[in-house]
């Protein structure tokens, strides 16, 4: 039973961050990557061309995440971002498979993945290793009274055995039971 609220709870949750997360993807500059093998997305004003490798002009962190910022470890990752105030730009990727420029960025092929120009255009990917980073990177560059992690190890500890559990356990049963279009299933679920 315990399960189950938890998992309800983190569906609301993740659902709700979804949701929450699509006014803020239009108020940053959103890049548009060509893909060569779909043609289906724009080029970047911004960026031009197709290469990962090329160069920011600017220094603002590239987030990727999906189209439509659709993904709740992305949204982990954009919370961050938001709540460090750190500039950033929403670089989103489609299609299946993932173009080649991304697989350059993140050979997993998963979202979120970051890009700090800043930082000798470190690439992080992982959304629970993004969030760390970019709490590591805010602490050391900015500075400041915003850092979303505790200092105290045994703190520490404890939000990354937060963060596990919810990679391991209920993000799990939260895409299962959002997919499932199968009603026998359902009870099954939910016992």
């Amino acid at each position: 039973m315990i399960l189950l609220y938890l998992t309800t709870l983190s569906v609301l949750l993740g659902c709700s961050c979804a949701f929450a997360t699509r006014s803020f993807i239009g108020s940053h500059n959103t890049l548009y990557r060509q893909n060569r093998s779909l043609g289906s997305e724009r080029l970047s004003e911004l960026r031009g061309g197709n290469d990962a490798d090329l160069i920011k002009k600017d220094e603002n962190i590239e987030f990727f995440t999906l189209q439509g910022g659709m993904c709740p470890y992305a949204a982990r990752t954009l919370i961050v971002l938001h709540e460090l105030g750190l500039q950033f730009d929403t670089v989103e990727v489609s299609g299946r498979p993932k173009p080649d420029w991304y697989l350059e960025i993140n050979p997993r092929g998963k979202v979120p993945a970051i890009r700090v120009p800043s930082d000798k255009n470190t690439i992080v990917y992982e959304s629970a290793i993004c969030d760390e980073y970019l709490c590591d990177y805010y602490d050391l560059s900015v500075g400041g009274d915003r850092n979303l992690m505790p200092r105290a190890p045994s703190e520490r500890a404890n939000i990354r055995l937060l963060n596990d559990h919810y990679d391991t356990v209920v993000g799990p049963a939260q895409f299962t039971f959002l997919m499932n279009k199968d009603s026998e299933k359902d009870e099954e679920l939910e016992n």
